[in-house]
């Protein structure tokens, strides 16, 4: 009887292993027809940027990039982006108009992919028509003297011979096009000369040097007629172009006042905006604590002050137009930083492009001066410098961080997190994440939100914690130790 179990018993054993394994196998094998049967991948090379890319002539060519991707028929349409070298091979040369090809190759696994990109370098400036000013004391005469006119092209070169002069009653026309069709023309009004046109003086000079970012307040022009007198009201103030205060540019504002026998004076004055120069970082002495306060103000703002005020602890307010001039002013007048987060906090509409952001961040500054008098240069971009909801405009934050610097800005990111717009729902938490937080570093930048309660709650605890360990706290200046994010977009 024992016998005859022993040789049973290792039988009944392998079918019970043969049982578990065999519709594990039958599942493998059907996942495994189902992904790569059913499924047909491709490897594909996505172009940032498209296919066709437009070069304008003697512009710089920036490789805008490429991305290796593993795509699916059935499964993972959407891509897989996979980490693979990827070859570049052209060259583009921006100083000659044409066609260039860049061809694109990576290999994964064995497999290649290949594409390929075309530049097109062209030329769509039109060419630029300078005509030399009439002299304003010439007797009249017969018939009009041509004072002189040029034309000059950025790719052609000097086309002064081909300028058609048309004069007509009371003017003269010119024109010229280019080898690539682009036209220009200018206009001059036959002047009706004497001896008595109005004086001009420019006030401020005939140049002006503007740092990014400031307003352009213009000092003006005074206009005296010998016949007419005074005719400062009447001079007019143009200017060539646009001004944009966070692009460096050179502007021509042009001045003009007609006295009443039609006698017309012009004066110009040139504006140069360039970079702001950096401030010299001035590092605290000692262990530091900048306590900062986003989002804000609102219904626990004035509470936080008064907190703040109890200990003579000074922050910095990243405030929104949330509405409560009356903290913004207490914020400015108890001694506090006041600096610019966001005027709508709409992360798609701020980052959709350099103009949608500067827009946004003058007009916050404004609001700010309006209710406090300060014109505040501190900044903190919404989501950080490192934030990614920005990816949809490729780019954007590695131009604004480097564009806010030159108009005069300080940006500030954090290096502890109080974490109360995340998991941090308690004051305990927010006091615990702040503390483990400052004892990592030689001087923190603190990331709290006075719009959160529980954030509020905790900062008396952070106080008195910080004061008895040794620490200072400071409000953040232009001059502060910045403390920067790496930028992922």
């Amino acid at each position: 009887m024992d016998m005859e179990q022993h040789r049973k018993g290792p039988g009944r054993a392998w079918l019970i292993v043969l049982s578990v394994l065999l519709p594990v196998v039958l599942l493998a094998a059907a996942a495994y027809l189902l992904l790569f049967g059913y499924n047909q991948f491709a490897l594909e090379l996505e172009l940032n940027g498209g296919e066709t890319l437009t070069l304008e002539f003697g512009e710089e060519y920036r490789e805008p990039g490429c991305r290796l991707v593993l795509r699916g028929t059935r499964f993972w349409q959407e891509g897989v982006e996979l980490d693979a070298a990827i070859q570049v091979s052209g060259q583009v040369d921006s100083g000659h108009l044409g066609n260039y090809a860049l061809n694109y190759q990576a290999a994964y696994l064995g497999v290649e992919a290949e594409t390929v990109r075309t530049v097109r370098v062209v030329d769509t400036v039109s060419p630029v028509i300078t005509l030399v000013p009439d002299e304003p004391d010439l007797q009249a005469a017969p018939v009009y003297q041509e004072a002189g006119f040029s034309a000059c092209d950025n790719y052609d070169g000097d086309l002064t011979a081909q300028v058609v002069r048309t004069e007509e009653e009371g003017r003269i026309l010119y024109s010229v096009t280019d080898s690539s069709g682009n036209a220009a023309t200018a206009e001059r009004v036959i002047p009706i000369y004497d001896q008595y046109p109005p004086e001009l003086t420019l006030l401020g000079g005939e140049r002006t040097v503007l740092p990014l970012g400031m307003k352009y307040s213009d000092p003006g022009c005074t206009a005296y007629d010998r016949k007419d007198g005074d005719l400062t009201a009447q001079v007019t103030v143009s200017i060539d172009h646009p001004f944009v205060r966070y692009l460096p540019d050179s502007y021509q504002l042009t001045y003009r006042v007609t006295d009443s026998e039609g006698h017309e004076s012009v004066a110009t004055r040139t504006l140069v905006t360039e970079p702001a120069p950096r401030p010299r970082v001035i590092y605290p002495k000692g262990k530091t604590i900048y306590l900062t306060f986003d989002d804000g103000p609102g219904p626990d703002t004035g509470r936080l002050l008064d907190v703040l005020s109890r200990y003579n602890v000074k922050a910095t307010f990243f405030v929104v137009d949330n509405g409560y001039p009356d903290l913004l002013r207490r914020m400015v007048n108890e001694g506090h930083s006041i600096g610019i987060h966001t005027r709508s906090h709409r992360y798609g509409e701020i980052y959709s492009g350099a103009d949608a952001y500067f827009e946004d961040l003058f007009a916050m500054q404004q609001v700010i001066q309006d209710a406090t008098g300060v014109e505040t240069w501190l900044l903190r971009f919404p989501g950080g410098s490192s934030n990614t909801i920005s990816r949809k405009n490729h780019g954007i934050m590695t131009y604004l961080t480097q564009a806010v610097e030159d108009c005069g800005f300080s940006y500030f990111d954090w290096n502890v997190d109080s974490d109360d717009a995340g998991s941090a729902k308690t004051a305990n938490q927010v006091f615990q994440n702040v503390v483990d937080g400052i004892r990592e570093n030689p001087y923190s930048v603190v990331l709290q939100h006075d719009i959160h309660s529980c954030s509020v709650d905790a900062v008396e605890r952070i106080i008195r914690w910080g004061m008895d360990n040794g620490y200072q706290f400071l409000p953040l200046q232009t001059d502060s130790p910045v403390m920067h994010h790496e930028v992922q977009n």
